[in-house]
């Protein structure tokens, strides 16, 4: 048996902060300096994300625009400016034995409408 365990009588051992090391249940002491092989273990940690507000504007820019919602496109003018396709997406916003509502956004003037269905 090894480190941490008492050769006397494999209880877990207890080392305070000047290197004491005792057993609590029988009467083995011994102190860190007289053990020959203790044991080593090398930790690595992964990098941690850094936060938006620490990164660059154009980080910060390339960030938000992959966040925003893609949406579906459909070939009808928009009601505001007539460009030829408009992106859509539907919510259940009335009960559910009636239709859903559409929400169109214009990709160009950003004008936004519903139609119910």
């Amino acid at each position: 048996m090894g480190w941490p365990f008492c050769p006397c009588c494999h209880s877990t051992l207890n080392v305070d902060g000047t290197g004491a090391i005792r057993c609590s249940i029988c009467s083995y002491t011994s102190n860190l300096s007289a053990m020959d092989k203790l044991p080593t273990s090398v930790t690595y940690s992964i990098d941690t994300a850094v936060p938006l507000w620490a990164k660059s504007d154009e980080e910060q820019q390339a960030l938000r625009a992959a966040k925003e919602p893609k949406r579906a496109t459909v070939e009808e003018p928009c009601v505001k400016c007539s460009a030829p396709e408009v992106g859509f997406y539907t919510v259940q916003m009335r009960s559910v034995d009636e239709g859903q509502t559409v929400f169109y956004e214009c990709p160009d003037c950003k004008h936004t409408w519903s139609v119910n269905n």
